[in-house]
């Protein structure tokens, strides 16, 4: 029986050595070194000639290639652990040299990569070997603690990558030679905590990158991924780009270098950094992590292309791409600036003037107030509500609003004054019998049972003006007879209308005049109330109820400015003739609340951002505040009763920036129409939104167009020959020219020919229902 087992367990020892290829037949050893080499060569590059030369002495651990000698035979100690009391030969493999080929555990989630099993670099001795990880008995992996894995995930956090991202450059290394100390920590102890980050960075890229000893060229796998990444369009490995040494790290390129110093090589043109193996749910993460990275940023693509995964073509001319690296990068300054001006403005707004009540509609206060009558009345107070959690529009226009009445003379409420004014200058004093004040009114508004209504010339106490009565007057509390300042003396005598009287001064100190509109007290002065410029006489208390501007010095509403109170900043020249033309570009600073602040910091600083990093601040800072300017007053023709705060047209200017480059860039991007097809829709989601009640559209879509002209004159472009850089040269000048005359012809229409558009407010608001968009008519708010 043991005679007829004994032939079965000789041919199963041998063919395990032929199938493993180590058997001592001479001819299958060779083959089986052949199809070793030959699958090295294919998966990692040829062997230098040194490796070959050093693998030709004859040793334990590195035998020759060529010969076909069978290494003296080796037996392991009877005491072996893994084969208990029976002796078994060892085996040498050629390639191994010595090298402990580790079966690394997994750490929670995810492998560590192995270096490849093959025929010829996996055999039996790598499981014998002295300094083989196999021959140890495996060990118990501890599971991490909580604390553990939450310093982990905060190391990753603040290196900007994921958890599973330290592993990754760990890839399979070609070489056979020993691992460093790096990798050997990093196997033998798979739980120890991330710490690079607050270690020297970069020190597995630096290990990775050293030029490997053993393969002269490299793998065929390798030509082929090189072949695709030359062609630019590919996706190339952000580690890999910056080992190239056609390309710096991309955290370079922020500052010129100076005169004098050494000048870096500017960022080749290379693919945009993506990841090679995106998993589908990575496609809007990883450009999200990117949106802050300090990097150069590519002409054509930039923070849109990312997210609307934007590529070049594959085959781009050389001259083109030299322009594309000789543009310069530069430092978002403009963005920071008015980011940080827009959030102290709204901070101090907010703080100042506080919160209107929040909401779309109209909010109403109904109260009891002391009126001109001397009785309680029930009075409302009705006030436009904000939804953008900011102040009321009565403050927005005192800090500096877009408003077109504060900015020219509004013929509607210059007629609406004159009118008021005439029915003014038909006014008399109405005395209560009981002396217990007077007020000035009109005939009808005064009752002829309690009180008297004191009129010149019919009243006894009418003076003369150059022999004859005055026909008009008479004023409470106001008489040229009893005047100081200014005195009502030739030639500079108080003129017969009333309307044209000056506010006096100082008075006659006498205690009883015999006048009655004298000598009563009077219990109502002017109040400028709303934003429309409507003046009232009326008592304190309801001018306070009514948030107006209470003139206390005045006796007619004549005598006061209401437009000047309304509008605030800087006084008028003319107090007939509003002329803060300053409201168009002052108010490109505020905005309507906190949520409108976000919203605008948010924009710029992903879209204006990105834009800066191209063309530079002050090229950006041109088209920034030349579409908010045209925005602002396209907006002043076409919704002049409404104020509006904001840098809306600003920032749909700089949304036309993104078409441009788009245009200027259409021949070097792959499939551009969709890559318009994208921005497109991205333009009409964001005109959709000018759609809703106080929203301004008409901002939206004149800051386009012009932002649209001065684009093409400001913003860097590529030319793609000689005729094309002519081409965008006289382009340049016609629109520049184009851009004037927009302008031009929006200034004409605003001051010299105002239009009014019936049909215009249907782009700014669709009325869904009868309540859902205001009414800006005139009357309404006047009246």
């Amino acid at each position: 029986m043991t005679q007829t087992l004994n032939p079965s367990w000789s041919s199963l020892d041998r063919g395990t050595a032929d199938w493993f290829g180590v058997s001592k037949d001479s001819d299958s050893t060779q083959r089986w070194r052949r199809k070793s080499l030959q699958h090295c060569s294919h998966l990692y590059g040829g062997l230098k000639t040194q490796v070959m030369r050093e693998m030709e002495l004859h040793s334990q651990d590195n035998l020759s290639l060529a010969s076909t000698e069978t290494p003296p035979p080796l037996y392991l100690p009877p005491h072996h652990p893994s084969h208990h009391h029976y002796g078994m030969q060892r085996i040498v493999d050629p390639l191994a040299r010595g090298r402990a080929f580790r079966m690394v555990e997994e750490v929670d989630g995810f492998s560590v990569p192995q270096t490849p099993i093959t025929p010829g670099t996996a055999s039996l001795c790598s499981f014998s070997s002295s300094r083989s990880a196999l021959n140890r008995l495996p060990r118990r992996r501890k599971r991490e603690s909580v604390a553990v894995m939450s310093l982990k995930a905060a190391a990753a956090l603040m290196k900007g990558r994921t958890l599973g991202d330290s592993t990754a450059g760990r890839c399979r290394r070609r070489s056979f030679m020993p691992p460093s100390f790096f990798e050997d920590d990093t196997v033998d102890f798979p739980d120890d905590l991330d710490t690079s980050f607050f270690t020297r960075d970069g020190l597995q890229d630096e290990l990775s990158s050293y030029a490997d000893e053993v393969f002269e060229t490299p793998s065929e796998a390798a030509l082929k991924q090189l072949d695709e990444s030359e062609l630019t369009g590919s996706a190339l490995d952000k580690n890999e780009l910056e080992r190239s040494h056609l390309m710096l790290p991309l955290e370079r390129g922020w500052r010129k270098a100076k005169d004098g110093s050494l000048v870096q090589p500017k960022v080749r043109l290379k693919q945009e950094v993506v990841s090679v193996n995106q998993q589908r749910g990575q496609k809007i993460v990883v450009p999200v992590k990117k949106l802050f990275a300090k990097e150069k940023r590519p002409y054509g693509l930039g923070m849109v292309g990312r997210l609307t995964n934007r590529t070049y073509r594959k085959r781009i001319d050389s001259y083109v791409k030299r322009q594309i690296e000789d543009m310069d990068d530069h430092r978002p300054f403009f963005t920071y600036w008015i980011t940080f001006v827009h959030l102290v403005i709204t901070i101090l707004a907010v703080a100042i003037y506080g919160i209107a009540p929040v909401g779309f509609s109209q909010h109403e206060t109904v109260d009891s107030v002391l009126r001109n009558k001397g009785v309680y009345e029930n009075v409302k107070f009705v006030q436009q509500q904000n939804f953008w959690v900011g102040p009321s529009s009565e403050a927005l226009i005192h800090l500096g609003a877009k408003f077109s009445p504060c900015m020219r003379q509004d013929q509607e409420i210059h007629k609406l004054i004159q009118e008021k004014r005439a029915r003014e200058r038909e006014s008399g004093c109405c005395v209560r019998n009981d002396r217990s004040g007077c007020l000035q009114t009109l005939q009808e508004e005064c009752s002829s049972t309690l009180a008297v209504w004191v009129k010149w010339p019919q009243h006894h106490s009418a003076p003369h003006l150059n022999g004859t009565l005055r026909q008009y007057g008479s004023v409470c509390h106001q008489d040229p007879r009893i005047c100081l300042e200014p005195a009502s003396v030739s030639p500079h005598e108080w003129p017969d209308d009333i309307t044209k009287w000056p506010v006096c001064t100082r008075y006659n100190s006498g205690n009883h005049t015999n006048l009655p509109h004298i000598d009563c007290t009077i219990t109502g002065r002017p109040c400028c109330i709303g934003t429309k410029g409507r003046c009232e006489i009326t008592s304190r208390e309801y001018c306070d109820f009514m948030r107006g501007y209470f003139h206390e010095e005045a006796t007619l509403c004549s005598q006061v400015a209401c437009m000047d109170d309304v509008c605030g900043l800087l006084p008028f020249l003319n107090p007939e003739i509003p002329d803060q033309f300053s409201r168009l570009w002052l108010s490109l600073f505020l905005h309507a609340g906190i949520l409108h602040c976000l919203v605008s910091v948010l924009f710029q600083m992903t879209v204006l951002r990105d834009i800066e990093k191209l063309a530079g601040w002050l090229r950006v800072s041109i088209i920034y505040m030349l579409s908010g300017v045209t925005g602002n007053l396209a907006s002043s023709i076409f919704l002049p009763y409404r104020a509006e705060v904001g840098p809306a047209g600003s920032q749909f200017g700089i949304l036309a920036c993104l078409f441009v480059e788009l245009f200027q860039s259409w021949q070097i991007l792959e499939r551009p129409w969709r890559a318009f097809a994208k921005l497109l829709a991205i333009s009409v989601f964001f005109f959709s939104f000018g759609l809703l009640p106080w929203i301004d559209n008409f901002a939206h879509i004149c800051g386009f167009v012009s932002g649209f002209f001065l684009s093409f004159a400001f913003l860097p472009y590529i030319s793609f020959g000689r005729s094309d850089m002519y081409r965008k040269r006289v382009q340049i000048c016609i629109f520049l020219l184009v851009f004037l005359g927009l302008l031009s012809a929006l200034a004409v229409l605003f001051y010299v020919y105002p239009v009014k558009c019936e049909w215009c407010e249907y782009l700014t608001c669709i009325p869904i229902t009868d309540k859902f968009c205001e009414k800006y008519d005139l009357n309404a708010h006047l009246l």
